[in-house]
């Protein structure tokens, strides 16, 4: 088993979502949580409501947890298997909602996730994608 996700790897992920936000004009909230779904990092720009903090917790939470994108666990909250057990019964903090992004190691290992909020879904998706490519090589 790898080490746990560091301190300068989760800083380095959620700063690259605050620069790739800005780039794009968009004010966004970056949070990066250990493989258990613990917040490690809570970066958010100036102008960031309450709702774009917490959906990025949560978006991270739900990565972390699931191993998945929350684009894809998104898709698997919807479907009909899941009409039985939704996922804010099972955990309250699941977010089926597009922006959370695992951080995985070269060998599949999670070690973490991101999640990103402050925008749409799929700008907050692409934006975490971003963010968690910029320490690729690190985590690697």
């Amino acid at each position: 088993m790898r080490e746990p996700l560091s301190y300068e790897i989760a800083h380095g992920a959620a700063l690259a979502a605050l620069e790739a936000g800005r780039a794009e004009g968009h004010k966004v909230c970056a949070v990066v949580v250990n493989r258990s779904g613990v917040t490690k990092v809570l970066l958010s720009d100036d102008g960031v409501g309450l709702l774009g903090v917490e959906t990025a917790r949560r978006k991270a939470y739900t990565s972390a947890v699931s191993g998945v994108p929350t684009a894809k666990f998104a898709a698997f909250a919807a479907s009909p298997q899941m009409e039985v057990a939704p996922p804010h019964l099972v955990d309250a903090n699941l977010l089926p909602v597009a922006g959370g992004v695992p951080i995985v190691t070269a060998d599949g290992e999670v070690i973490g996730a991101i999640g990103v909020g402050g925008a749409d879904d799929t700008t907050d998706d692409r934006i975490a994608h971003q963010a968690r490519e910029s320490v690729a090589k690190i985590v690697a």
